[in-house]
């Protein structure tokens, strides 16, 4: 399934260029109205792409639902980052081969995060809707969801990891080696290779550790 609108606007958005004309633009021959003198716009954030090998960016996420938090990366050690949504039916397919890759390998750190959520944000004060949803499908799923989940209700997430990724749709997992770079990135049934070769790598300066494979 595909990731929600508000993903696609806001890559086409940070692609499309600036325009120097009103909407509508001006009558044929009416020379234009000079701009106020204070609209000045603030400049777009620009966004830096990533990709395999980048450096895998910040975790930013609200509420831990389920598992010990994880405050950042941590070097030494490989993490599969994936995201979901309660509304996504591939995603929701996908939630027994992560427990299964989690179940093979208990040094890997695997966190799936929740960050596309439909709805508007709870007012101050009051219940995030969007938060109970993911809390009640974890419940629903806890048989088949043995790994960390986490809730990124403001979607930093999102803006940080899908979008300078080129990352479209989801389910999408990121596998991140024991450097803290990106290792691979797709969707989580394909990542088991990816995985395994991470966790074979030693981490940089380490002299221990299992020796990858000969070619």
């Amino acid at each position: 399934m595909h990731a929600t609108t508000l993903l696609t606007m806001m890559l086409a958005l940070q692609a499309a260029p600036p325009s120097d004309k009103p909407f509508g633009g001006a009558p044929s021959g009416t020379p234009p109205a000079p701009p106020p003198a204070t609209t000045d716009a603030p400049a777009k954030p620009k966004i830096t792409p990533i990709g395999v090998g980048s450096p895998a960016p910040k975790l930013s996420v609200d509420i831990w639902v389920k598992g010990d938090p994880v405050a950042a990366i941590e070097p030494g050690k490989v993490h599969v980052v994936e995201f979901w949504a309660t509304w996504c039916g591939p995603c929701i397919q996908a939630m027994p081969h992560l427990s299964e890759v989690q179940k093979r390998h208990p040094e890997l750190i695997v966190i799936s995060v929740a960050g596309m959520e439909r709805g508007a944000p709870g007012e101050a004060g009051k219940p995030d809707a969007r938060l109970e949803k993911v809390r009640a499908m974890v419940e629903r799923k806890k048989d088949v969801m043995g790994y960390r989940v986490a809730y990124d209700g403001d979607e930093s997430m999102l803006r940080e990891w899908l979008v300078p990724a080129r990352q479209r749709s989801i389910p999408c997992a990121m596998v991140i080696g024991r450097d803290g770079r990106i290792a691979w990135m797709g969707h989580p049934l394909g990542m088991d290779a990816a995985v395994e070769k991470a966790l074979q790598q030693s981490a940089p300066g380490d002299s221990g550790g299992s020796t990858p494979p000969a070619p």
